[in-house]
């Protein structure tokens, strides 16, 4: 895509600041996200279309002012937003996951064995501490 073409499309000049580029791309990716037409196939087919067109547009723009990669977003809780994520950050979001499960899980069991020391409270703690068990094991397969 031509440089010219791409400013066009994200209706930008040439001169915008690269804060401009990148909240041009944000509103139009919000505007023609194919999941906004989930209702209508056509729609949504065009949609993506559109989408990509947009993200090949910014890609190309970025990429003329010397940005290797899109820049990640600094506003917590938004980490990475805008872009899909990789196979280690993936891989890293299941062991913090895993990790904060178990944990919880953790924590209630020994809660109800302390508070509840009854037949059916064994057995939910029980339950729950084999889901913990199962847990770490998965973290480790993911972390190996």
């Amino acid at each position: 895509m031509r440089l010219d073409d791409s400013y066009r499309l994200l209706d930008l000049d040439a001169r915008a600041s690269d804060e401009d580029v990148k909240r041009a791309w944000r509103d139009l990716t919000k505007v023609w996200h194919p999941d906004r037409f989930a209702n209508d196939p056509s729609v949504q087919r065009k949609a993506e279309t559109k989408l990509k067109a947009i993200n090949e547009a910014y890609e190309a723009i970025r990429g003329h002012r010397g940005h290797s990669r899109p820049e990640r977003e600094s506003e917590p809780g938004r980490e990475g937003a805008d872009m899909p994520e990789t196979a280690a950050s993936l891989k890293q979001r299941r062991i913090r996951t895993h990790r904060l499960w178990s944990i919880g899980l953790a924590m209630t069991a020994l809660f109800i064995l302390f508070r509840r020391p009854t037949p059916g409270g064994l057995l939910i703690a029980a339950i729950l501490l084999c889901i913990t068990v199962v847990l770490l094991v998965r973290m480790r397969r993911v972390r190996g």
